[in-house]
């Protein structure tokens, strides 16, 4: 019974362990996000990301379909073992992404991804990314070590707090969205709005 006791000391440990191991993730997967934005790809693959990229920027979206869309790759990330791979995948294809557009418009890849950290949204929404990576991993141990019960409302907590993250970064990401569809000349919003 001592195991589900929430109100002791080693609970906070647990939530502090979490927070480190969340901050960790971000970071790693924002290297990942680096790295796989400078590997080079050919001309076709390079045509079909900005065809897919063209299709998807071309749609209308709200702060809802960007958060549902977001939320869902999040849980994703949360199911154990294969949420890794999905979640590192994603991560990967979106750096694909954003060196392709780098490279189209003759801008380092950095800047971009720096773009987003700055304008906060990136950071939040990876942020919750790395929640969503770190409790796998503990999620993945607590099924190993069969302690899955324990685990359950840490998980619970976790998911709640990816989904909040993520409808803020989806607030901010649209809003951004909106200032540059009234307040940019022409010629930028479509440089600007596909780097967003």
């Amino acid at each position: 019974m001592k195991d589900l006791d929430y109100s002791s000391g080693s609970f906070i440990r647990r939530i502090r362990g979490r927070i480190i191991s969340a901050s960790i993730i971000t970071i790693i997967l924002f290297i990942l996000l680096y790295f796989s934005s400078t590997i080079p790809i050919s001309e076709e693959e390079a045509k079909i990301l900005m065809e897919e990229a063209k299709k998807i920027l071309s749609e209308k979206y709200g702060v809802l379909d960007i958060f549902i869309h977001n939320f869902m790759i999040a849980l994703l990330m949360f199911l154990p073992i294969i949420g890794i791979i999905i979640g590192g995948y994603a991560i990967y294809t979106t750096g694909k992404l954003i060196g392709v557009l780098a490279n189209t418009y003759g801008i380092p890849s950095s800047i971009l991804i720096i773009s987003t950290i700055i304008t906060l949204y990136g950071l939040i929404e990876f942020l919750a990314y790395g929640i969503a990576f770190s409790e796998n991993i503990f999620l993945t141990k607590s099924i190993i070590s069969r302690r899955l019960k324990r685990e359950g409302k840490l998980t619970i907590i976790s998911i709640a707090l990816t989904a909040l993250l993520l409808l803020i970064a989806a607030t901010i990401e649209y809003a951004l969205i909106i200032f540059i569809e009234k307040m940019l000349p022409e010629s930028m919003r479509e440089i600007i709005s596909q780097l967003i």
